[in-house]
């Protein structure tokens, strides 16, 4: 029988064909398996106890009640079964109101019940309407034309979130739009791989771009997390473009390499071990399951799987491909199944391209033979069946389907061919829509959509842009018509990301008709023509041309040149000839040691000069340079280490918004014409640890929102006006004096502060002071790396808004003040190798809002408090590397909403007494283990989590689980309610476990509620987890945005 997390209790003829098929669909695509008879039910076996197994079964429930829902015994024998069982149930009424549920006698289900009550007996017709009235009293989606205007869709999507959220955290990934014909396919493959599991297997996928590979790589990846069977996964998008934004010398390999070890071990960024002794202990984690989506070369394969063989039997490597022999030289060495991403038939391709022409799977009666004819046409290619559709969405008029609709039939007819059905869409858009396809697919694939829109609204009177007034409109026509989605949105207005087919295709558009000179082809042109002369040329990307060597007068004939790439180049002369509508230079590594001049650049935007360790003359004294850049408003010159100074000129650059001084360790002072720079609002002085002082006028920077100044050493005193500065939320900031703290505590717009280097000196003046009440927009405060700390402020209790409070290397502190008590907002606290600190204080019981306690390598720490037990919102206590642990108090087990219990390396487990601690505890159940040998446990309530995902969560370095060194790992779930025995080894993860011998359906283990709103109607949810990232603070890797 399978495992299946949902059943659709539905009836067949009011909604099978619909809803309910659709909603399968959308189960299946977000990694879950749903139980719909009419799909699920295996021939041979009695169709009737298939569906009380599945039933009995399945996590949660999904009850769709239509108006001829009670006419069938079937439906409300399964609805009585649903509400027996206790599992969660989720009523979706399509067209029924809750109080008919509530009066069977009336309204429509009169009829059936009267029908029934004449051929059933009387106890089993009241058993029925009882459970259709307790479902009625659970709050249901209602599916009417007022709440939703008729739009399925997104009836579907809020009865999916539901469900997930009722069921463990997984981590699937979101597969975008909508999948038709890909089942037969996924079955396949995991049938394939569930034959090889006994050894490492590679699972290739190969096909042409655009067939839906990466669709399909997803949905398997999907199920697999789903299935548990693999401790540690990892999916990596490989993309082979090199987009404008991306860091010179970092390398598409070392940054997969990276993410695999985060992925698969958390091992952070910076590691001192090489990449290959790490891979090598990838075996200790486990099966493990990696994905490869889009890979092109060999090279990239062998140095990111260095050998199969250290991977623990029955890890899965699915590898997704344009090219046939490349995976099978790839497969050496273990069990291999190639499997060819096969076309969509006719049925399939007619659907997909209907969904995305007319919002439904069937097209209007008038239109279904023109819309059979252009589906035809783009042979049953997903990418094209999409993007053609789209473009032809709403365009349903009787002069439409005249015009345009047979205009598409006949430009797309003949033989097959992809590009042809993609260029015809392209041929669609408007000129200034296929300008900005052609910039992002060519430059800006990759870049924070606020940064591209930056330059595109700089362009309106410009003639070569046909003075597009309306970027914002033209973008989300080709994010609407499929050309590009957004990925990240919440990240400044989200990450520009193309399909590689399309976006070859614009590049392909860019280089023959020779606006958009493009890397190894504009090397060519240019190396051919020393005097390309084409005004049409608006991009021109020379990164990285090698032994190739150029002068500014051969771009000089570029009249319309409006992107300037030319990383690591050696070019002669001064950029004095240079197009007056350049918009964006990016100049890395540049070779010399001072900026050419510029005569008019009136229209750039951004000026990247980035790692030109190199140059140490940014500008001329004149400053005639700098006034040549009038409207920039990005400035980059992290680590460009030879700089001692910025020019007195650099306060005419009266529009710049960001710069960034990052790493510059010789610069020694600013000048003070930069409080002239009223516009800024990010300055990144990180790493800049010869600066001395910042000027007198620093604080006139009035819009200034994120400041950026730890490592700056030699800094020891701030501007006494810095008060002023009130619309400053970010500072990361070295805390080792009086002057500083007091400085920043009266800062009082602050949201965020992470403290470096702080001493008790600062300290002892916060406290004095009572400063910190003045912070009270304050919801994140980190201390980091601060040996020279041995107490938090006692006035701490001040920050009544703190949500994150995290102690990380503060190796000193020996105890958190009672005062830390009065934080009734902190739902998160990090101590992370804080050395000295022994226990914390009894006020702890009064944070009511914790929910993440998390105490690791504290070797001194000896006790928690018994006030612990008084923590009601706390969800996951996670304590590792605290040897001189010695006892675990008995109201640990008063931790009713607790989801997840992490001990691990902090002695006998037996010795501290976690056992007696243990008996009582809600997610503990009624276990009865008479033992806990070993040093590490882990509880985790499988209505949140599932045992594997522990180490699947996504977090960043501050909560990173690193178990690469865990000799022995025993998992329980809390619904394994019964007598679990010591297993002297797993055979699979080599590490002992508690075993279940068999279940007690004896006690109660059903998981806290608490009230959420859900659009309109009142919803009882589980309290599900919260992302948090973390900032990864450090002079190598910088600082990024917070949130939860």
């Amino acid at each position: 029988m399978d495992d299946y997390d949902v059943f659709l209790n539905h009836r067949g003829p009011d909604v099978k064909g619909g809803f309910v098929a659709h909603l399968r669909d959308a189960l299946c695509s977000a990694g879950l398996n749903p139980f719909l008879d009419k799909t699920s039910l295996v021939k041979g076996n009695q169709a009737f106890t298939s569906i009380d197994a599945a039933l009995a079964v399945a996590k949660v429930h999904v009850a769709v009640v239509s108006r001829g829902y009670a006419e069938s015994k079937y439906c409300l024998s399964e609805l009585a079964a649903m509400m027996r069982s206790g599992k969660p149930v989720i009523p979706v009424l399509y067209n029924v109101e809750p109080v008919e549920l509530r009066r069977v006698e009336k309204g429509p289900f009169a009829a059936a019940f009267k029908k029934h009550k004449s051929r059933e007996t009387a106890e089993r017709v009241e058993e029925w309407a009882d459970a259709l009235r307790k479902l009625a009293d659970i709050t249901a989606f209602v599916f009417r034309l007022s709440d939703y205007r008729g739009d399925e869709a997104e009836l579907k999507r809020e009865v999916v979130d539901a469900v997930t959220s009722l069921l463990p955290l997984h981590g699937a990934l979101e597969v975008q739009g909508h999948v038709f014909g890909l089942e037969e396919q996924v079955k396949i493959c995991m049938h394939k791989v569930e034959a090889m599991s006994n050894a490492t297997c590679l699972l290739g996928l190969v096909g042409m771009g655009g067939i839906g590979k990466s669709t399909l790589a997803k949905v398997i990846y999907n199920r697999c997390i789903h299935q548990r069977r693999y401790q540690a996964t990892s999916f990596l998008k490989i993309d082979h473009s090199t987009p404008s934004s991306m860091e010179v010398g970092s390398g598409l390999l070392s940054k997969l390499q990276q993410q695999l070890l985060w992925d698969l071990m958390r091992v952070p960024q910076g590691s001192p071990q090489s990449y290959s002794s790490w891979f090598h202990k990838i075996s200790q984690r486990g099966r493990v399951l990696i994905v490869f989506d889009g890979i092109q070369d060999k090279f990239l394969f062998e140095n990111l799987i260095l050998n199969t063989g250290s991977l623990a039997p029955g890890s899965c490597i699915i590898v997704s491909s344009r090219d046939h022999q490349l995976l099978k030289l790839a497969s050496r060495d273990c069990s291999f199944y190639l499997h060819e991403v096969r076309l969509l038939g006719c049925e399939d391709s007619q659907k997909l391209f209907n969904w995305y022409a007319f919002g439904d799977e069937g097209a209007p009666k008038d239109f279904t033979p023109s819309a059979s004819d252009v589906s035809k046409a783009c042979g049953g290619l997903p990418l094209a069946l999409k993007v053609v559709g789209s473009n032809l969405f709403g365009k349903i008029s009787k002069e439409d389907q005249e015009s345009i609709w047979a205009e598409a039939a006949e430009a797309l007819k003949g033989d097959v061919d992809v590009r042809k059905a993609l260029k015809w869409s392209y041929d669609c858009l408007s000129i200034e829509e296929k300008l900005m396809f052609v910039d992002i697919a060519c430059v800006l694939c990759g870049w924070k959509k606020d940064e591209a829109m930056k330059i595109w609204q700089s362009c309106k009177d410009c003639s070569a842009c046909c003075g597009n007034g309306t970027p914002h409109t033209s973008l989300k026509n080709l994010i609407d018509k499929s050309f590009l989605t957004l990925d990240e949105p919440n990240s400044n207005g989200g990450i520009m990301e193309m399909h590689g087919l399309l976006r070859e295709m614009g590049q392909d558009i860019g280089m023959v008709d020779g606006s958009h000179l493009w890397k190894g082809g504009a090397t060519r042109i240019l190396a051919k023509d020393k005097n390309h002369s084409s005004s049409k040329v608006r991009a021109l990307n020379l990164a990285k041309s090698g032994e190739h060597k150029f002068a500014f007068e051969d771009f000089a004939s570029m009249e319309y040149l409006h992107f300037l790439i030319l990383d690591g180049c050696n070019v002669s002369g001064n950029l004095e000839g240079i197009s007056k509508e350049l918009r964006y230079l990016q100049w890395r590594e540049m070779p010399l040691t001072s900026v050419p001049s510029m005569l008019s650049l009136s229209n750039l935007i951004s000026l990247d000069f980035s790692k030109s360790t190199k140059l140490a003359n940014i500008w001329a004294k004149s400053g005639s340079s700098l006034e040549a850049c009038p409207n920039l408003l990005t400035l980059n010159l992290e680590w460009c280490t030879s700089i001692t100074t910025l020019p007195d000129s650099i306060g005419r650059l009266f529009r710049l918004q960001t710069l960034n001084l990052d790493d510059c360790y010789n610069l020694q002072k600013l000048p003070s014409s930069i409080g002239q720079l009223t516009a800024l609002e990010t300055l990144h002085l990180s790493g800049c640890v010869s600066l001395e002082a910042l000027p007198d006028t620093f604080t006139a920077l009035s819009a200034l929102r994120w400041l950026t100044m730890d490592w700056c050493v030699s800094i020891s005193e701030l501007p006494p006006t810095l008060s002023l500065m009130t619309g400053i939320r970010l500072l990361c900031i070295d805390l080792g004096t009086e002057s500083q703290s007091l400085a920043i505590a009266q800062l009082n717009a602050l949201e965020s502060v992470y403290a470096m280097e702080c001493t008790d000196e600062a300290v002892d003046a916060l406290d004095s002071s009572g400063a910190l009440r003045n912070l009270h927009q304050l919801w994140e405060l980190c201390f980091s790396e601060c040996p020279s700390m041995t107490k938090l402020p006692e006035t701490i209790g001040l920050l009544t808004t703190l949500v994150l409070l995290n102690l990380m290397d503060c190796e000193n502190v020996r105890e958190l003040p009672n005062s830390i008590g009065r934080l009734k907002l902190l739902t998160h606290l990090s101590l992370y190798k804080c050395s000295w600190l022994v226990t914390l204080p009894d006020s702890l019981g009064a944070l009511t809002s914790l929910e993440f306690l998390r105490i690791r390598e504290c070797p001194s720490f000896t006790k928690l408090p018994k006030s612990i037990g008084q923590l009601s919102s706390l969800r996951w206590l996670w304590m590792e590397g605290c040897d001189e642990l010695r006892s675990v108090p008995h109201t640990l087990r008063q931790l009713n909403a607790l989801e997840g219990l992490q001990i691990m390396d902090c002695g006998s487990l037996e010795g501290m007494g976690l056992l007696r601690a243990l008996q009582g505890l809600r997610i503990w159940g009624c276990t009865s283990a008479t033992e806990l040998p070993g040093s590490c446990l882990v509880v985790v309530d499988s209505n949140f989590w599932s045992p594997a995902s522990i180490w699947d969560r996504e977090y960043d370095e501050y909560w990173y689980r690193s178990l690469f060194n865990v000799k022995e790992v025993r998992v329980v779930e809390a619904n394994d309610c019964g007598f679990l025995r010591h297993v002297e080894e797993d055979t699979e993860s080599g590490r002992p476990v508690l075993q279940r011998v068999h279940n007690l359906p004896c006690c109660d283990v059903a998981p806290p509620h608490k009230k959420q709103r859900r659009g309109s109607q009142l919803v009882l949810w589980p309290t599900r987890p919260r992302t948090l990232r973390m900032r990864t603070i450090g002079r190598s890797t910088g600082l990024a945005q917070s949130q939860i």
